[in-house]
């Protein structure tokens, strides 16, 4: 997949009497020709960039820029690929068309994308008119950490995100929503063209948000094949909170042929969960808690 390469424009000059063009020059100043510049309408929309916050703080920083008759926030790339906004914390489900290694060859396009959402399925289906490109993923997340307020305090704003021919992203104030759980989604179609021939490809992306309860800590009882309690361990919240690669690993006890996990939360009582074994003996699981602002943090069990 690649995009349009622009024509250079070019400074015409009509031939002139020489004293003509000096009288000229010495009058006002050569206008230089300058390179066609990028506006909003050759952007192609690329995801969402999904923001939760206090219903009653609109202020989204001071680092919009207009471009064309539009507010945006550029991305910065980081260090470790991903892309920030300045002063924006948000949950990402995006595409990041790179492009090919072969300019020839459509085919050597890399298509990634960024996402901090849960169940992530990307597909493409390619024909000979053109290209698909889906993108799905679910948002968990629930009530805030502070007891004076509820879920119903806070609101998420769908930021487009946007992707300019030469690569480079930003995003756009978006709609709003409140309430519970939602769904969000977008398509658009977009011509391309390689080696003098235009497809015509789509790009859907779709995002389901899907509200949890709070869970205070988790328990997790390893027993063996008769049911008999081997070792157990808990990981509270503040815990969970506190792992900076987002994983816990558990000590396997020998002879361990499940592990039953007690998720107690902090309205909803107490919940229990089984985890068993793969095929290499281990035991592997992801459980969901919630930040301060009521956002699901995904934290990878593992146990071997």
């Amino acid at each position: 997949m690649t995009t349009k390469r622009r024509p250079d424009r070019r400074l015409l000059i009509p031939v002139m009497g020489i004293a003509l063009v000096l009288l000229l020059v010495l009058l006002r100043p050569v206008s230089l020709a300058r390179p066609e510049t990028q506006s909003p309408a050759q952007d192609r929309w690329v995801g969402y960039y999904m923001i939760y916050r206090p219903i009653d703080n609109w202020d989204f920083g001071q680092n919009w820029e207009t471009y064309g008759d539009t507010q945006i926030l550029n991305a910065q790339l980081q260090d470790n690929g991903r892309y920030a906004f300045t002063e924006l914390d948000g949950q990402a489900l995006f595409f990041d068309f790179l492009p090919p290694t072969d300019p020839e060859d459509s085919y050597s396009a890399v298509v990634a994308f960024q996402s901090d959402a849960a169940e992530v399925v990307h597909n493409a289906n390619i024909t000979e008119s053109g290209t698909t490109e889906t993108l799905s993923g679910v948002l968990y997340f629930g009530a805030p950490a502070t007891p004076a307020l509820s879920q119903q305090d806070y609101i998420w704003t769908a930021c487009l995100v946007y992707q300019r021919e030469d690569g480079s992203l930003y995003l756009t104030r978006g709609q709003s929503y409140g309430g519970g759980g939602f769904t969000i989604k977008q398509e658009t179609k977009y011509a391309s063209t390689t080696n003098g021939t235009t497809t015509q490809d789509a790009l859907s992306v779709k995002l389901r948000m899907e509200m949890i309860p709070r869970v205070e800590s988790c328990t997790f009882f390893q027993l063996d094949e008769n049911g008999t309690l081997l070792d157990q361990s808990t990981l509270t919240e503040a815990e969970a909170l506190a792992l900076t690669d987002g994983s816990y690993q558990i000590p396997l006890a020998e002879g361990t042929a499940c592990i039953l996990i007690r998720q107690d939360e902090e309205r909803d009582g107490t919940t229990y969960t089984t985890l068993s074994p793969q095929a290499d003996g281990s035991f592997t699981g992801d459980l969901w808690f919630l930040d301060e602002r009521g956002v699901g943090i995904q934290i990878s069990v593992q146990a071997d």
